[in-house]
């Protein structure tokens, strides 16, 4: 990867896919993606806590930034039209399976063999943690998973980029089209549900 590309910014990488040929645009989006992709679908799969369907739409969120790619308007940061885009696809997957027969696939993921939990303990394993630590990780992530995809979608939404994705208010506001005031009572009420779910979980 040459270095000029790895200096630009997200919002520079965008603007130079304006005008550009396709190769360069490619070059452009697959820095992006190199960046971002690991988060979008950690984002996608708080919201559908399905690994293989997050890492999927994950994928196709960078080729519909590709392919809109002269849409982009460069009026704030490049990762709120991302994450935006991610969240259409995922809300498009939810209606999606709302209207079909559900199949075992379609199933969360996060279950105590999910492969949620599992790409859990490979990430904390990675980070040189004992074994046990990860697995004991890996597990509550798991159990946190299926806590938050009880959530309704809007309090889903807000907990999986305000408390997962660790995103600014202002940002997750712009993302879901709402007020930071809105960001603010949905996340203290998506929080007490939480709390409920989670508790007296061993």
């Amino acid at each position: 990867m040459s270095t000029w590309i790895t200096a630009l910014t997200d919002e520079q990488l965008m603007a130079g896919c304006r005008g550009a040929d396709p190769d360069q645009a490619r070059t452009h989006v697959g820095e992006l993606a190199r960046r971002h992709l690991t988060r979008v679908t950690g984002f996608v799969l708080g919201l559908l806590g399905d690994a293989t369907a997050a890492q999927d739409l994950a994928q196709e969120a960078f080729v519909r930034i590709y392919r809109h790619r002269d849409q982009y308007e460069d009026v704030g940061r490049f990762t709120t039209w991302m994450y935006t885009i991610a969240r259409n696809l995922a809300l498009n997957e939810i209606r999606n399976r709302r209207n079909r027969p559900a199949l075992v696939l379609d199933a969360p993921s996060g279950g105590a063999h999910g492969s949620g939990e599992h790409t859990a303990v490979a990430s904390v394993a990675a980070r040189g943690e004992a074994p046990s630590d990860a697995a004991e990780r890996g597990d509550l992530r798991a159990r946190v998973q299926r806590a938050v995809a009880q959530l309704e979608e809007h309090h889903r939404s807000v907990v999986v980029l305000c408390d997962l994705e660790q995103r600014p208010y202002a940002e997750a506001a712009q993302v879901l089209g709402v007020p930071v005031g809105t960001i603010r009572s949905r996340l203290s009420r998506a929080r007490e549900q939480l709390a409920r779910l989670l508790e007296g979980v061993e």
